[in-house]
């Protein structure tokens, strides 16, 4: 039987994809630097193991998973989250025996900066808004004399909707790019973004093999944590030709390998969808392809096991997935915000026919959504705050 190790173990998207895994008969083992985390509880792990941060000791984290994928001889490790770009940065380091199937750390970073892509989707063609640095708007130079009004603050690596401010005048903005540090970090890991005001968020994620697209997936977010543009808690699949269009000539030009995800802000008069971000890892909506027929872990084995597998680029429109956690503590936030609160409420709690599909709750695998519960309470006590503080990271930040 094949044997994965799957990483970054206290979250959703791992969970997802030991869940996936499993039930093809794979044996999954589970791995994180937190020892309390949901996949250990999960009935689909085979077994786990805590390995060191690899955010603060990248050396260590690399040699304890080559010591445990002999150990437990597995054929392919998936890492998750940012630990996805220490592998593709040490690739040359690990060895023929551990299979992964990731872009080059090069590609990785550019598509992790969002002041990098922005000028090669521009040269292709795909619609980005009008961005300017810090520096451009201090000095008025190349268009951040044109800028229209609100824009947001952005950071050029992060997300979750992270270090994001709007600010709705050119005098507020000069003033704040004035001081001599935003958020308590230097101004240059920031940029100024014009804000499409009404529109829809749609998203696109993909699966390449050297460019060439193996499986795709597009929906629309309806509900978010942070509750103004944060990671999706309730979606919906649909097709969006001209977003799949333009996220699909972006990967083909950039010869990717693995997944990829973009989030497009679709302009409800116009139609036109923005490119806005890039998440060049498994991102936080998995649980959307897989209930909508197209399962990017287990194609993703397939690809590190056999070197490739038949393309996948259709999927179910209508499917509702859900972060249950997520959803919970938005609810507040989004009620506050909604025009109509009663029409608010009823969608929350009776979100329309058919079936749900939860990111983070199983009733066949109940013990993993408490763990995480319980981490996440434990970690608003300590911060004090209604929002779980993040575990240990680089705020993003890769070089």
């Amino acid at each position: 039987m094949s044997s994965v190790i799957v990483t970054n173990g206290k979250n959703r998207i791992a969970y997802n994809i030991v869940r996936s895994l499993a039930k093809k008969g794979i044996k999954v083992y589970c791995a994180d630097y937190v020892p309390r985390a949901m996949c250990f509880a999960s009935r689909f792990s085979r077994g786990h193991f805590v390995y060191p941060s690899p955010f603060r000791d990248q050396a260590a984290f690399i040699k304890c998973l080559v010591e445990n994928s002999g150990r437990l001889k597995t054929d392919v490790v998936i890492p998750v989250h940012e630990e996805t770009f220490v592998l593709a940065k040490f690739m040359h380091l690990l060895p023929k025996e551990m299979k992964l199937v990731l872009p080059d750390y090069e590609k990785v970073l550019l598509a992790h900066n969002k002041d990098r892509w922005t000028g090669i989707a521009r040269e292709l063609g795909i619609p980005v808004p009008p961005s300017c640095s810090i520096d451009e708007v201090r000095r008025g130079s190349g268009i951040a004399g044109a800028l229209r009004f609100p824009v947001l603050i952005k950071p050029s690596q992060g997300g979750g909707a992270w270090g994001i401010t709007q600010v709705d005048s050119r005098d507020d903005l000069l003033a704040m790019v004035e001081r001599e540090t935003y958020l308590d970090r230097p101004w240059d890991r920031f940029f100024v973004q014009e804000k499409i005001e009404d529109h829809d968020t749609v998203c696109v994620a993909m699966l390449a093999k050297k460019g060439g697209i193996r499986a795709k997936i597009a929906y629309r977010q309806i509900r978010d944590f942070p509750a103004k543009g944060g990671q999706a808690t309730f979606r919906i699949s649909l097709h969006h030709e001209q977003a799949e269009y333009y996220f699909q000539r972006l990967l083909e030009t950039l010869e990717w390998h693995g997944v990829c995800q973009g989030d497009f802000v679709v302009d409800r008069k116009s139609g036109v969808p923005y490119l806005i971000d890039i998440n060049p890892r498994f991102w936080g909506s998995l649980t959307q392809a897989i209930a909508s027929g197209v399962d990017f872990p287990y194609l993703v084995y397939r690809i590190a096991i056999d070197g490739d597998v038949a393309p996948v680029t259709d999927f179910r429109d209508g499917v509702m997935t859900r972060w249950v956690g997520g959803d919970l503590m938005t609810l507040l936030p989004s009620l506050r915000l909604a025009k109509e609160k009663l029409s608010f409420l009823h969608h929350f709690f009776f979100p329309g026919a058919g079936p749900v599909v939860y990111d983070d709750w199983s009733a066949a695998d109940p013990l993993p959504f408490f763990v995480w519960a319980l981490d996440a309470l434990a970690r608003m006590v300590s911060h004090r705050s209604l929002t779980p503080a993040p575990h240990d990271a680089l705020e993003g930040v890769w070089a």
